[in-house]
């Protein structure tokens, strides 16, 4: 049986580009050491990709705004063992091909993003404490630091929680309100918050055009059975992982 995964459509215009996100077929994507159950579900993904485990580079995701420049001497780093993951980081950045890119979600959010100019790709782990740190931002400052102009950025923000199903206390609504009024609100006493609408206005204030910008609308809770999510499966959730690389020319 085929086992079927997301693609962005923005993304899709460009061949030279791989990319996917992983759905609940393929299994749980998410290693605390070394585990073989999950390396194969990850070369079955890999696989369906076009693509070969070992030359993927995968963050340790801390909730922080962190971003690494990786190059082919790190593929297969973080793969195998998440001991060996690209450390305190959120996010990676690459301008070199057979360098898959690769972060792993459930409920929180993944950015990938690409310039076709200077044919450099970037992905991102945001949480809702990455969100309020920036790692939005701090990706396309990166791509800038690497000669990449913002509006030649094309983006993608993929499944992750929606609003109404993320729940926060009074401390972190008032954050995110602060900041994002508009994606913020209160019933029955409790906080509602819509993290796709917080990202994308960080992306675009950061110079990301809302043309190039693509937002899925798939919800890891309102889609559980597609899709893994912390909040509703807990110590037990199937992870996705989310993967973008640039291939030889």
């Amino acid at each position: 049986m085929e086992v079927d995964f997301i693609k962005f459509s923005n993304l899709n215009e460009f061949p030279e580009i791989v990319q996917g996100v992983s759905t609940r077929g393929f299994g749980n994507m998410k290693m605390l050491v070394s585990d073989s159950k999950v390396i194969k579900n990850r070369e079955n993904f890999t696989k369906a990709l076009g693509i070969d485990l070992g030359s993927v580079v995968v963050t340790e995701n801390v909730h922080g705004n962190k971003v690494a420049v990786v190059t082919k001497a790190d593929a297969g780093r973080g793969a195998f063992n998440h001991l060996e993951s690209i450390q305190g980081v959120d996010a990676l950045i690459t301008r070199d091909s057979n360098v898959n890119l690769m972060v792993t979600v459930a409920d929180c959010l993944p950015v990938v993003a690409y310039d076709p100019i200077t044919r450099t790709i970037g992905i991102a782990h945001a949480g809702w404490k990455g969100i309020l740190a920036g790692v939005g931002t701090a990706l396309v400052n990166e791509f800038k630091a690497m000669g990449s102009r913002p509006d030649n950025l094309v983006v993608g923000i993929g499944p992750g929680i929606c609003q109404k199903h993320f729940i926060v206390k009074n401390d972190v609504l008032s954050k995110f309100k602060d900041i994002y009024p508009k994606a913020t609100f209160i019933r029955n006493k409790d906080g509602y918050v819509d993290l796709k609408i917080c990202l994308a206005e960080q992306l675009m204030k950061a110079g990301v055009t809302k043309n190039n910008l693509e937002v899925a609308a798939e919800c890891t809770v309102c889609n559980n059975y597609y899709f893994g999510s912390y909040r509703v499966e807990g110590e037990h959730t199937v992870y996705q992982a989310v993967i973008i690389g640039l291939k030889e020319k």
